[in-house]
């Protein structure tokens, strides 16, 4: 599992960042979905910088994250209430050092379409769950029928231009499965478990404008462009910006857009 994140240490929580409160929802839901207490053990795989673990300080006593990137952890530190530290960990989410029925909780937001050994990961969660225990596995997504977002129209542009220069951008990284839904359900149930798929929060975005994504997007904020060729990055970021210049809609109009924090909770 490569190391994605450790370049992204500057940007990271000002470009995947959260409304205040919204983090918060998710614990509250996640703590009623799965009937969790303040005596659970609680892994987090993938906790990267921290905005999730965060908001478990208080109610979580046994907390623990994992992530292969040993940069984006040490930005835990300065979110840390009181006298709260989470154990972490620098691990692959295939081979997790933990003895078997360690956690109540085993959670990953935003995680899993990183992770082109899915089954894998979804197995060694099953490993380390207590009888009871349950795997959360939740994504983000927009509702159904939302209108196209500003990310959205620049990633539809930024893939035409790409494709013109004889690639794809999925050769940028080592991409995982964009998931869905059925896919992770069906193979929980192929396992022996039972998995409901649910909506945990409803939440707006951050306002971005196009002009702000495509910045990301010339900046190289995106995972997904990582291992572009610099010549071909170069080249497909001047002709998003004359794309911006010339053609974009109202390129500097923030939008909110409205998400949801989708999960599949699992069981065995």
């Amino acid at each position: 599992m490569p190391v994605y994140y450790d370049q992204a240490i500057s940007f990271y929580d000002a470009t995947r960042g959260y409304r205040d409160g919204v983090v918060d929802r998710y614990r509250e839901a996640l703590l009623g979905h799965t009937g969790a207490h303040a005596s659970a053990r609680f892994l987090e795989v993938g906790i990267g910088s921290g905005l999730i673990a965060q908001a478990f300080y208080p109610v979580a006593r046994h907390y623990v994250g994992i992530d292969y990137s040993l940069g984006m952890m040490r930005l835990i530190r300065g979110k840390l209430e009181g006298d709260w530290r989470p154990l972490l960990a620098q691990a692959d989410a295939r081979y997790l050092p933990f003895v078997a029925g360690s956690f109540d909780i085993v959670h990953a937001v935003r995680v899993f379409h990183h992770l082109p050994a899915w089954r894998d990961c979804i197995d060694e969660a099953r490993r380390l769950l207590r009888s009871g225990g349950a795997l959360v596995i939740v994504e983000m997504i927009p509702p159904d029928g939302a209108d196209r977002p500003p990310w959205g129209i620049v990633q539809d542009k930024w893939d035409e231009i790409l494709r013109g220069l004889g690639v794809s951008s999925d050769e940028g990284v080592d991409q995982g499965i964009w998931l869905t839904d059925d896919a992770v359900r069906q193979y929980i149930e192929a396992t022996g478990g039972s998995a409901d798929v649910i909506d945990l929060v409803r939440y707006l975005e951050k306002p971005v404008s196009p002009r702000i994504m495509v910045e990301r997007r010339v900046a190289g904020m995106f995972s997904s462009d990582w291992r572009l060729p610099e010549a071909v990055h170069r080249e497909a970021s001047r002709a998003l910006r004359d794309w911006l210049e010339r053609d974009c809609e109202a390129p500097d109009d923030l939008v909110e857009r409205e998400m949801l924090f989708r999960a599949v909770i699992a069981r065995w």
